[in-house]
C-alpha cells in the first residue's frame, strides 16, 4: 500500500486473511470514526455499536476456522434508512407508523452479509428518499454545506471513513451527487442490475440500488457480490454477471467518450468547469476519443423525470398517506399528494418525453460509436445548507445525473478535482449492462488522477 493513502477494501481483506489486522480491529476504527464524526455530521439514522463488534468478532472466528467468504470478509458497511435489515429498525427517515417485516434482510443486504460484510448501521435519509425535508446530516469537507441528497449519510460515512462500503438508492441521481460532493465514488448500475427486493417504498421505474465507496474498485467488487438475478424482485437482469474486477485494469485507450456539450456548458461554477476540462483533457492523454455530442430532448427529458419521480413517489404512498397523514413532515406530505394527483394527460406526456430521450440517447450512442458518455456529476460543489430552497436547488444539482435515471443506464461518479476547497465529481455513463467499461475508464482517470486520495479535514 501506498504510504499515507486510504487503502482499498481489497487491500483491507487481504491483511484480514493473512492474519496482520483483524475485523475486530477495523470495525473499532470505523465504530471511532462514527463516535469522533457523528456529533458533527449526523450521517448515522442508527449505529449498532454493540451488535457490529459482535458481528466483526464472529467474522474474526469464521476466518480462524478456515470459513474465508471472500475479499469483503469482515469489510464494515452500512445502508440507507429505506433498505430493510433484519437486526435494526427501518424508519425510512419518517414518523410515519410502518408495518415493516421482522427478521428479513433485504437482498442486497442478505448478498453482503454472505460475502462476510459486517453491518454497521443505517444512515440518514430524507423522508422516504423523497428530497424534500431537510435532515440533519452535513457534508464531510464542510460542515455548513449540503451534503448531497437522500443518500447523503452514505458518501458522508465513507469520505469520514466511518464506513467503508455505502449502500444507498438513486433514482435522480442520489447515490452520485453525495458521493461527488464529498469527493467519493458512487456507483448506479444498470436498471434491474442489483434487486431492489426489501427496499422501501416501492421502488419506481426510476429508482436503483446504487453503491458508494472510496475507490472504483471498491465499488467493482461490491458491484461483483450484490448483482444479479433475484426471484423476489422481477425486474432484475436475468443476464450473467460479469467479472467486474478484470476490467479494472483495461484501461482506456480507444475508448470513444462522448462529451455533452449542454452539461459541459452549464456549469455554473468556474471550479466545475475547469475541472471537467482537465479531466477531459487527461482521458485524452490515456487515449481516449473525446467526441463532442447533444442531446436535443435533454431538457424535456428532466421535466419528464420530476413528474415521473413525483408520481410514483405518490403512489407508493397513497395507502399510509390516506392513514397518517398528519405524520408526514409537512413538505413531504404536500409533494406526494401533488405526485399522487397528476392528471393521466400529464403522465402520458411525461412518459413520451421520457422515450423521446431513450430513443435519441440510443441513437447517440451508436451513431457516434460512443462507448461512454461523459458529464459534470453535478453542476457546481456544495452549496451552504441554509441558502437552500429545495424546490429551486434540488432539481438544479440532478441536472446532469436524473439521464440516467430516465434511461436505465449505468453511471459512476469519482473525484476530479476541487473547487473552491470543495469537492467536484465526473461522471460518465455506459450503455446498459455495461458497468465494466465504466470501470476501466474510470479506474484509468483515477489512477492517473490521483483524487482519490484526498481526505476531508475531518477525517486526515
Amino acid at each position: 500500500m501506498t504510504p499515507g493513502r486510504p487503502p482499498t477494501i481489497r487491500e483491507l481483506g487481504t491483511r484480514i486473511r493473512d492474519g496482520q489486522l483483524r475485523a475486530a480491529d477495523l470495525m473499532d476504527a470505523a465504530l471511532g470514526r462514527a463516535a469522533a464524526t457523528e456529533p458533527l455530521v449526523s450521517a448515522y439514522a442508527h449505529v449498532d455499536w454493540q451488535g457490529a463488534r459482535r458481528a466483526a468478532l464472529e467474522a474474526d472466528r469464521e476466518l480462524a476456522a478456515g470459513q474465508d467468504r471472500g475479499p469483503l470478509h469482515g469489510i464494515p458497511f452500512a445502508v440507507k434508512d429505506v433498505i430493510l435489515t433484519r437486526d435494526m429498525p427501518t424508519r425510512a427517515g419518517s414518523d410515519v407508523p410502518l408495518d415493516n417485516p421482522v427478521e428479513r434482510d433485504a437482498t442486497v443486504v442478505q448478498r453482503l452479509r454472505q460475502a462476510g460484510c459486517v453491518l454497521i448501521g443505517k444512515h440518514v435519509t430524507h423522508e422516504f428518499a423523497c428530497g424534500q425535508n431537510v435532515p440533519p446530516t452535513r457534508n464531510a469537507w464542510d460542515h455548513d454545506r449540503y451534503p448531497g441528497g437522500s443518500s447523503a449519510g452514505a458518501g458522508v460515512s465513507v469520505a469520514l471513513g466511518s464506513s467503508l462500503v455505502a449502500i444507498g438508492t438513486d433514482a435522480g441521481g442520489s447515490v452520485r451527487k453525495p458521493a461527488a460532493l464529498n469527493g467519493v465514488v458512487g456507483l448506479k448500475p444498470t436498471f434491474g442490475r442489483v434487486s431492489r427486493f426489501g427496499v422501501l417504498p416501492p421502488s419506481g421505474s426510476m429508482d436503483h440500488v446504487g453503491v458508494v465507496t472510496r475507490y472504483v474498485e471498491d465499488a467493482a467488487t461490491v458491484l461483483q457480490t450484490i448483482a444479479g438475478a433475484d426471484e423476489h424482485d422481477p425486474s432484475t437482469r436475468a443476464e450473467p454477471v460479469p467479472d467486474y474486477t478484470a476490467s479494472l485494469s483495461a484501461g482506456c485507450a480507444g475508448v470513444r467518450i462522448g462529451v455533452l456539450q449542454e452539461a459541459r456548458g452549464d456549469a455554473d461554477d468556474a471550479g466545475t468547469s475547469s475541472a471537467t476540462a482537465a479531466a477531459i483533457d487527461l482521458l485524452e492523454q490515456l487515449g481516449a476519443v473525446t467526441v463532442p455530442v447533444t442531446l436535443t430532448c435533454l431538457d424535456a427529458g428532466r421535466v419528464a423525470g420530476e413528474v415521473l419521480l413525483a408520481a410514483e413517489a405518490g403512489s407508493s404512498q397513497l395507502r399510509l398517506l390516506r392513514a397518517h397523514s398528519d405524520a408526514y413532515a409537512a413538505a413531504t406530505r404536500r409533494y406526494l399528494t401533488a405526485g399522487a394527483v397528476l392528471p393521466a394527460a400529464v403522465l402520458l406526456a411525461a412518459e413520451s418525453a421520457r422515450e423521446r430521450l431513450c430513443r435519441e440517447v440510443r441513437a447517440l450512442f451508436e451513431d457516434h460509436r460512443l462507448d461512454v458518455l461523459l458529464t459534470p456529476t453535478t453542476p457546481l460543489p456544495a452549496v451552504p445548507v441554509h441558502s437552500m430552497v429545495i424546490g429551486r436547488d434540488l432539481a438544479h444539482y440532478v441536472r446532469h445525473t436524473l439521464l440516467a435515471n430516465l434511461t436505465g443506464l449505468p453511471a459512476i461518479t469519482v473525484p476530479c478535482g476541487l473547487s473552491a476547497g470543495l469537492p467536484v465529481g465526473l461522471q460518465l455513463v455506459a450503455r446498459p449492462l455495461k458497468e465494466e467499461v465504466l470501470f476501466a475508464v474510470a479506474a484509468s482517470y483515477e489512477a492517473a488522477a490521483a483524487w482519490a486520495h484526498l481526505c476531508p479535514p475531518a477525517a486526515s
